[in-house]
């Protein structure tokens, strides 16, 4: 759907307003509405590789809309210990479940954001958002819908998750550590693929396999006793 016009849309903030009517869940929202999220609303632009949020600083209150650019977000996972990724690219929103429900202050405290690539970002305040969405029903309507429509596809996406591949990479996630000196994700010395094997739950032909094809694929590259993760982002996607 195209964004729709914003001629009688009375605000100043038109950048704002742009970026809130071309990004789900707002595109449809009356233009009263978009203005409201719009005055709730600050332009920011970063260059490539700045930092955005760093750790500890993002604290959920407010959700960012990427009008343009990329941004990466990387935070420690509690339970393996390893350092994940996750982009947000031009038209997409992030941080909008924790603006609306709030976040886990623990998780939160572990999430660093920059810039990937030259970005202008649009930064909505969670708590004036939710103030509108409680006087104007269209707006909790669209956010239902969003929501709704992303636990459709979560729940599509869960039977790919029990796969053995999936089940490997996310063993073998719990291995990863950051060195120290040159910053690179490394896992120090590769489990048995037993072991491996027997972590993830699989036969240990795939589990074997499935590092082979990390290797083949770039993801990752053999440095005796142990890997190089050289596309972390690549491998939690894997592990997902």
């Amino acid at each position: 759907m195209l964004p729709k016009p914003l001629s009688d849309i009375q605000s100043n903030q038109t950048a704002e307003a742009e970026a809130i009517v071309a990004t789900a869940p707002f595109d449809d929202l009356p233009e009263q509405v978009v203005a409201a999220l719009a005055q709730a609303a600050s332009l920011r632009r970063y260059a490539a590789g700045e930092t955005i949020f760093a750790m500890g600083q993002f604290d959920g209150s407010e959700f960012l809309i990427v009008l343009s650019g990329r941004i990466k977000i990387a935070h420690a996972d509690p339970k393996s210990g390893a350092m994940l990724f996750d982009e947000t690219h031009q038209g997409e929103v992030y941080g909008l479940a924790g603006a609306i429900a709030g976040g886990d202050p623990a998780r939160l405290a572990g999430i660093s954001i920059t810039a990937e690539r030259d970005s202008v970002i649009v930064g909505v305040d969670a708590e004036e958002m939710r103030e509108i969405a409680a006087q104007r029903p269209s707006l909790t309507r669209n956010l239902m819908i969003y929501f709704a429509r992303s636990l459709a596809g979560e729940t599509r996406a869960s039977a790919e998750e029990a796969s053995p591949e999936r089940r490997i990479y996310a063993a073998l996630s719990a291995y990863i550590e950051r060195d120290a000196v040159n910053a690179e994700w490394r896992i120090p010395r590769m489990p048995k693929h037993k072991e491996l094997a027997d972590r993830a739950d699989v036969d240990e032909a795939d589990a074997a396999n499935a590092v082979a094809k990390l290797i083949q694929s770039g993801v990752a590259r053999r440095n005796y006793p142990g890997l190089i993760i050289d596309d972390m982002a690549q491998l939690n996607r894997l592990s997902k």
